[in-house]
């Protein structure tokens, strides 16, 4: 049978969830699975070996240790099927994910990219609920749609919120080829560029329905990747405002909001309190919800 859709896992020291990751694939002939290891030191390799002995759609690929991004387009680069799609190593696809959107594609072939609803899970296993419900303005739009659909403003809606998980995209291959897969020169947000750069290229479907569990992890400098992600958006956010602003002049008011809450957080972490209630102040004067409003009343009881 040929192959229809490359499934793209990068990898790197996580053998704790790679198994399940892979598994959650399924045991569809229509897929070829590109692992793309990063340099793991933890039997990740081994344990692929010995995989790829029982099965034949199993193949592993050297990422060199250079970061996703060039992990995942050394995937796409290499890609035997029409359509491509993306999974984490730490994530896991629901049960009939993959037919759900791979038939919406072909009823839609021009579509570029789709993507789907997925559920936010801490690492013991606990809900902690669904992505699109926490996008207030695509859920106050779209929230109560149940069958796929093409999304009517595709570049301002993502461009307001980063709603689209990686672990949930199925996107054509030659798409993805043609608008250079993801940026390597991104020190973060670099899936929500390509996104954006899909969006001015192809229509946009989203296939509703939680097809995936996105683990929450909480290692590291959490505030430190933060201000590097505000960086990169700003830089993306500037490329791409014009186009949004055009198609939905609320748009870059949404994502304004956005980076004001996000600088908001770093200025708590530092500890300036007062910078971080004038920027939630902000953030609820540029797009107004009740989830902004909790958090301005939280940040005026803590400079109180």
């Amino acid at each position: 049978m040929p192959v229809e859709v490359s499934v793209i896992i990068p990898t790197r020291d996580a053998l704790a969830w790679l198994p399940g990751a892979i598994a959650s694939i399924g045991p569809d002939p229509r897929v070829e699975i590109l692992v793309v290891d990063d340099g793991s030191t933890d039997g990740s390799l081994e344990f692929l070996a010995n995989l790829a002995q029982s099965d034949p759609r199993l193949r592993i690929l050297q990422g060199g240790g250079r970061g996703p991004s060039r992990a995942r387009n050394r995937g796409i680069a290499l890609a035997r099927g029409r359509y491509c799609a993306f999974l984490d190593a730490d994530d896991r696809w629901a049960p009939g994910k993959m037919d759900a959107q791979l038939a919406f594609h072909k009823a839609n072939p021009d579509i570029g990219f789709s993507f789907t609803d997925y559920r936010h899970v801490s690492t013991a296993g606990a809900d902690l609920g669904p992505c699109f419900n926490f996008w207030t303005r695509f859920a106050g739009r779209h929230g109560s749609r149940t069958e796929p659909f093409r999304l009517d403003r595709p570049l301002s809606t993502l461009f307001a919120e980063n709603i689209v998980g990686t672990s949930t995209v199925m996107a054509r291959t030659d798409l993805l080829l043609h608008a250079g897969g993801f940026s390597t020169m991104l020190i973060s947000a670099e899936d929500w560029e390509l996104w954006l750069a899909l969006a001015v290229r192809a229509p946009v479907g989203v296939v509703p329905g939680l097809y995936a569990d996105y683990l929450m992890h909480r290692p590291g400098n959490m505030t430190g990747k933060m201000a590097s992600r505000v960086l990169a958006m700003q830089a993306i956010a500037a490329r791409y405002r014009p186009t949004a602003e055009a198609e939905d002049r609320d748009a870059p008011r949404t994502l304004d909001a956005r980076m004001a809450a996000a600088r908001a957080e770093i200025a708590d972490a530092a500890g300036a309190k007062l910078q971080a209630t004038l920027l939630r102040l902000k953030a609820l004067a540029k797009a107004p919800s009740r989830r902004t409003a909790y958090d301005l009343a939280g940040s005026l009881l803590r400079t109180a």
